[in-house]
């Protein structure tokens, strides 16, 4: 399968997933078990690394992914996708607020697991595994506006 095609696949079922399952996520292991694996996937072929590389990396990202996962929950686009305008100052300070503090504590996740991401990876790996994560939330964060936002105006 080319690259296009699997980024395709890959987006798709983020998409999919997000759209249909936001809420049901976190209670839905099969679901979260099958995008951590396309993640693996596409991080193996991204990074190029070789079997010995994904068998030690695999359950160290399984630990970190299900650490964010543990943080993402329905309300937190809030921030973006919420006209400010439409809430009073108080609702407004409780969502910069929960925003702020997630943000926070996934910066933390992420130190956290440095260390272990460079016991196999080297650090330039892991700045394009960093990257490739941002990358796919803005793709995604892209088609979520490109679908919705036409709707809300």
């Amino acid at each position: 399968m080319n690259k296009i095609n699997r980024l395709l696949i890959f987006s798709a079922l983020l998409l999919w997933t997000v759209t249909t399952h936001a809420q049901n996520f976190r209670n839905n292991p099969k679901l979260q078990e099958r995008i951590t694996q396309a993640k693996l996937t596409e991080i193996q072929r991204g990074l190029n690394l070789d079997e010995a590389q994904m068998k030690e990396l695999s359950p160290i990202y399984k630990r970190y992914e299900a650490e964010l996962n543990s943080l993402r929950t329905a309300g937190q686009g809030r921030l973006l996708q919420t006209n400010p305008d439409s809430l009073s100052a108080e609702e407004a300070d409780k969502i910069i607020s929960s925003h702020l503090d997630n943000a926070i504590k996934m910066g933390t996740i992420r130190k956290k697991y440095y260390p272990e991401f460079r016991a196999v990876l080297s650090p330039q790996q892991v700045m394009r595994l960093y990257q490739s994560e941002a990358k796919l939330r803005r793709r995604v964060m892209m088609e979520l506006r490109r679908r919705f936002g036409e709707q809300s105006r």
